[in-house]
């Protein structure tokens, strides 16, 4: 549930939103703006996911190790970015933060950081069992073209010769990440031509791999579970934002 109103109504002056039980200072916002300014999501959904994750970090206490801060230092400064130490330093200054508070900033980001490792790692292998098939790993031929192609013509590619205006694709990848007409297409099928965006899609599954409980599937299993865990937080929290009024 979204709602809005006037800055101090129902949470201090300095606050910008309060997502559930988080009230995110406009101070602590300004310094997030940085960091997501160049990503392709609305920062105000990166302030909510942050303010989400940050309730689920309430009763963390749990002490951070070397490598959680030094790895939350680096992805700030890539985040940002920072060169080095000198433009880190400039940053800290134009934010008007002191070294303690970057520091509690810099430990924000770490714990983030490892809820996310550890929430994906617990979500992975459930995710994984229900969408076995999207992590496949198929070799596949299609074409996109504006006119409708010939299937068969994929087994010598020779036809395309005539089809100006044919785009051609051959690769292995994941069955989720394949256009939607092959992804759970048997090996050795030909698709199509049917329909696809503005023109039409024809396709050939050459191989498919069963997906395997490896580390690498399972680390992707875990991002895409972790994206649908917290879109469905996003779905039940209470977002309250606070705005000043002329």
């Amino acid at each position: 549930m979204i709602t809005g109103s006037t800055a101090g109504s129902t949470a201090g002056a300095d606050c910008l939103v309060r997502v559930d039980a988080v009230h995110l200072p406009i101070a602590e916002a300004v310094t997030m703006v940085r960091q997501f300014s160049h990503r392709d999501r609305a920062v105000h959904d990166e302030i909510v996911d942050y303010c989400l994750i940050r309730a689920e970090m309430l009763a963390d206490v749990e002490p951070l190790t070397e490598d959680d801060l030094r790895a939350a230092a680096d992805e700030f400064r890539d985040g940002v970015p920072l060169r080095d130490r000198a433009e880190t330093l400039a940053w800290v200054a134009e934010m008007g933060m002191s070294g303690g508070q970057f520091e509690g900033f810099i430990t924000l980001i770490a714990r983030r950081r490892r809820f996310r490792r550890r929430k994906e790692e617990e979500l992975a292998p459930a995710y994984l069992a229900h969408h076995q098939d999207d992590f496949d790993l198929v070799r596949a031929m299609w074409v996109t073209s504006t006119q409708p192609v010939n299937g068969e013509i994929l087994r010598g590619l020779g036809g395309l010769l005539g089809c100006p205006e044919a785009a051609v694709v051959v690769g292995t990848r994941r069955a989720r990440a394949l256009p939607a007409p092959l992804r759970h297409a048997p090996r050795d099928t030909l698709i199509g031509p049917v329909a696809f965006e503005n023109g039409y899609l024809t396709g050939l599954v050459l191989e498919r791999r069963p997906a395997a409980n490896d580390a690498d599937t399972l680390a992707l299993a875990g991002r895409l579970a972790f994206t649908e865990w917290l879109a469905a937080r996003r779905e039940r929290a209470s977002i309250e934002w606070h705005w000043t009024t002329s």
